[in-house]
């Protein structure tokens, strides 16, 4: 079978994958398996992202060089998982190309992957609807030829769909009656880490929460999920470029039953400076806005949406967008018709990660 006809065969079993009813994590593993069958690699990493907070969250894939060193790479490199902060304008980032084959003139290969025997490497940024929804790393060894412009082209053309499907993804969460996931702890938890990330303390409640996100730790020196990283990294780079007060940062992701979490990181105040980390239950005010992005509401829906879910009538709406009652009631049948509901409460629900309307 020829290269095209294996890569039409790869593009027809990711948009079957996609349509099949799998969670985020299970459709990646299943993707990475068929994109690894048509144009090769020894490891990669997948992350989600909180488009609003231009951040990476569930982390996931087989990537020991990362994992080894994430706390370090996170703090020399914040700028490698930065959402819509890539280094190409383009879709997909090859090293290889980028650098004219001499991969030492790239910061992350020279400090991280090189070192450690990797040799090229792709990054994908996976786009729908102009919004930024995950990242694709893949990485071949040193001793495995560099990716072609085939391989780019391939992972380009099939980008938007997965950035689509995943996008989708978090439309939809687990019931709340599964007994066996039972409820959330009852208090936030909370981590301190020092100017190096090193976790100094933690609440009970912390390992509670971390275990809710159903992620691995990435190593015995880096016991947090490894985007809980690059958190506190957009902190502390705002600190060492003299912001004042430095910016908190936060991210907003799904717990491995579906449920929402919200993960904040902030300066301490001391004399040794560190970071204490925060994780609890996201609040329907802070996921309203990401899940009209992913229901792909457009921005006046989202003004009349936002005032359905504060409990306005179509009269009160109108009176305070301006606009007639008529035009309204239009909006919500445009909106009612995106996510699948009908009624308002309904609405609500699929808005604020309550509910599965799919």
């Amino acid at each position: 079978m020829g290269a095209s006809s294996v890569r039409d065969r790869a593009r027809t079993d990711l948009a079957q994958l996609a349509a099949a009813r799998l969670d985020n994590d299970a459709f990646r593993w299943e993707a990475a398996a068929i994109l690894r069958r048509v144009i090769g690699f020894e490891s990669w990493c997948w992350l989600l992202a909180d488009p609003g907070a231009r951040l990476p969250t569930r982390d996931l894939g087989e990537n020991s060089v990362v994992d080894q060193f994430i706390r370090g790479f996170s703090q020399r490199h914040p700028e490698a998982w930065a959402v819509s902060g890539e280094k190409s304008a383009g879709p997909v980032f090859v090293s290889s190309a980028v650098t004219g084959g001499d991969l030492a003139k790239d910061p992350a290969w020279r400090d991280a992957f090189g070192p450690a025997g990797d040799g090229d490497y792709m990054s994908a940024r996976l786009v729908a609807d102009g919004t930024d929804w995950a990242q694709l790393h893949l990485h071949r060894d040193s001793a495995s030829p560099f990716f072609t412009e085939d391989d780019a082209e391939f992972v380009a053309a099939v980008a938007p769909m997965l950035a689509i499907r995943l996008r989708d993804g978090l439309r939809t969460r687990s019931a709340d009656g599964d007994a066996a996931q039972g409820e959330y702890p009852a208090e936030p938890g909370t981590i301190i880490v020092n100017e190096e990330l090193s976790v100094v303390a933690s609440t009970p409640a912390a390992q509670d929460w971390i275990d809710r996100l159903g992620l691995s730790r990435p190593s015995d020196t880096a016991p947090l999920p490894g985007f809980i990283y690059f958190v506190v990294a957009r902190v502390a780079t705002a600190r060492a470029r003299g912001a004042e007060p430095p910016p908190g940062a936060r991210a907003r992701l799904q717990a491995a039953d579906g449920r929402w979490t919200v993960v904040r990181a902030a300066p301490l105040v001391s004399a040794t400076g560190g970071y204490v980390i925060t994780l609890e239950a996201a609040r329907s005010e802070e996921l309203a806005p990401l899940l009209m992005r992913a229901w792909s509401l457009t921005p006046r829906e989202r003004e009349v949406a936002r005032l359905v879910i504060d409990g306005l009538s179509s009269e009160d709406i109108a009176h305070a967008l301006f606009i007639s009652v008529y035009t309204v009631r239009d909006h919500v049948k445009a909106i009612f018709g995106k996510t699948g509901v009908s009624r308002r409460q309904d609405l609500t629900a699929a808005l604020s990660g309550s509910g599965d309307s799919r």
